[in-house]
């Protein structure tokens, strides 16, 4: 296995670089602020996110000298790149990695939180978004697998297979366009 070679970044390092989040990393990061979580981040005051987040590890790239990406440590419910003091926390630079290698931490980092917070009574929705938004190769490195399955995500959740049937059954239902009876009566009659 070859060793990677981390570099954390010195305080006078940190005062002077801008950080952005890497652009592999957009659709996990956005799959992570976009996902209903068993939190609701609203209800807590500004300092309990403060002490919540203290000392948060975030890892990135060099995109120029004085640039970093970040591709994980966004994964926590205070992260705000605009408000945010990275001279407060810890950053580590990884020197070399290919996008497919970001794409993939990055996915590994979103997925280590959301899969302790799925909602339980959206567990299929979820299941299916997950199938949508995470790359294939990146559910096989994880699940050993193309896609997740709801034998396995009842298995990783511990529910039945029967719950999220039941689920996809309600969902389908709610896809159906309602007709009202007069609609229907009219169509019946119409001529």
């Amino acid at each position: 296995m070859v060793k990677i070679v981390k570099k954390l970044l010195s305080l006078k390092e940190l005062k002077r670089c801008t950080f952005s989040v890497h652009p592999n990393a957009k659709p996990a990061f956005d799959f992570f602020f976009n996902h209903t979580h068993l939190f609701c981040r609203s209800r807590l005051n500004t300092s309990t996110l403060h002490v919540l987040n203290q000392n948060q590890t975030f890892y990135g790239i060099k995109k120029q000298e004085d640039e970093i990406a970040l591709f994980s440590g966004y994964e926590f419910i205070g992260f705000d790149l605009a408000n945010i003091d990275v001279t407060q926390h810890n950053v580590i630079i990884l020197p070399s990695l290919t996008d497919e290698e970001i794409t993939l931490q990055a996915w590994i980092a979103t997925l280590r939180v959301v899969l302790t917070s799925a909602p339980t009574e959206h567990l299929e929705k979820f299941r299916r978004a997950l199938n949508d938004s995470v790359p294939s190769y990146c559910i096989r490195h994880l699940f050993e697998q193309k896609s997740i399955t709801q034998k396995v995500w009842s298995e990783i959740n511990a529910v039945s297979r029967d719950t999220l049937a039941k689920q996809n059954q309600k969902m389908n239902k709610t896809k159906e366009p309602q007709i009202s009876i007069f609609e229907r009566l009219e169509n019946e009659y119409a001529g």
